[in-house]
């Protein structure tokens, strides 16, 4: 059975927002046969009903990681450090001398320019085997890397005074447990670093039409919405950046207990 027969035959035309709780969330667009929801209180916009690991089988190999082959080019290796190496340079005062950590860190980039930079211990985590052991080879050995989810890794009982998370919560499945996953990880009074796609970017507009495909893309965020979310799970935003590009980042504060 088809996701689009799936939804007609068994699946309520609607549920509740998974952020607010709102209600009565409404239809809002059909993309790659997937239908998404709206809420209209926080301007949510969520896939309906949220992907089986049978739908998305064909994409992902049984570690969870894309098969897409596309994830850390190597011919690209510098330039990746080099931008890695001016988003590192951001927020060097909140991770120098301390512990971070990279949440689904790809080959590694991120979490090598937080260790060389002065990081006390850098971490980086991610479902991709192969992702891991190009990070292993190729960076800073000081790095430490483990091929696991966050539920997984959470069971390790370290913690982080700063978090970073690049173009990762808008392919997650329960992006509720995902942000409480990092709630775990950053100590009191430490900082979070997120970056995703904005929906509601200034510039470029609410344009169903040129957003990415689902089902690799199973939610999509505004800067309202996000607020909520990291309120949620204990952050307060410190800061939305202005960008051109139609992405948001977002710095948030882990709150005292």
């Amino acid at each position: 059975m088809t996701m689009a027969a799936a939804q007609t035959d068994a699946s309520p035309k609607t549920r509740p927002c998974p952020i607010c709780g709102h209600v009565e969330t409404r239809f809002f667009t059909e993309k790659n046969n997937y239908t998404f929801l709206k809420c209209p209180s926080c301007e949510l916009c969520f896939i309906h009903p949220v992907p089986t690991p049978e739908d998305l089988a064909p994409l992902y190999n049984q570690q969870g990681a894309p098969k897409d082959g596309l994830r850390y080019p190597y011919n690209k290796v510098e330039h990746r450090r080099k931008r890695a190496k001016v988003r590192a340079g951001r927020f060097k005062k909140y991770f120098m001398g301390k512990d971070a950590i990279d949440i689904g860190c790809g080959g590694g980039y991120m979490v090598d320019a937080m260790q060389k930079m002065g990081a006390n211990r850098a971490f980086g985590i991610d479902l991709d085997p192969e992702a891991m052991e190009f990070a292993r080879k190729n960076h800073d050995p000081r790095a430490t890397y483990y091929c696991e989810a966050i539920d997984d890794f959470i069971k390790r009982g370290m913690t982080f005074d700063f978090g970073h998370s690049s173009q990762v919560i808008e392919h997650v499945g329960d992006f509720n447990a995902f942000v409480a996953g990092w709630a775990s990880l950053v100590k009191p009074g430490g900082y979070f670093f997120l970056k995703t796609p904005d929906r509601r970017h200034w510039l470029h507009g609410e344009k169903p039409e040129t957003w990415p495909n689902p089902p690799e893309y199973t939610q999509y965020f505004s800067r309202k919405n996000i607020r909520i979310l990291f309120e949620k799970h204990g952050f307060e935003v410190q800061k939305i950046f202005f960008n051109i590009k139609p992405t948001m980042e977002i710095l948030a504060r882990r709150k005292e207990k």
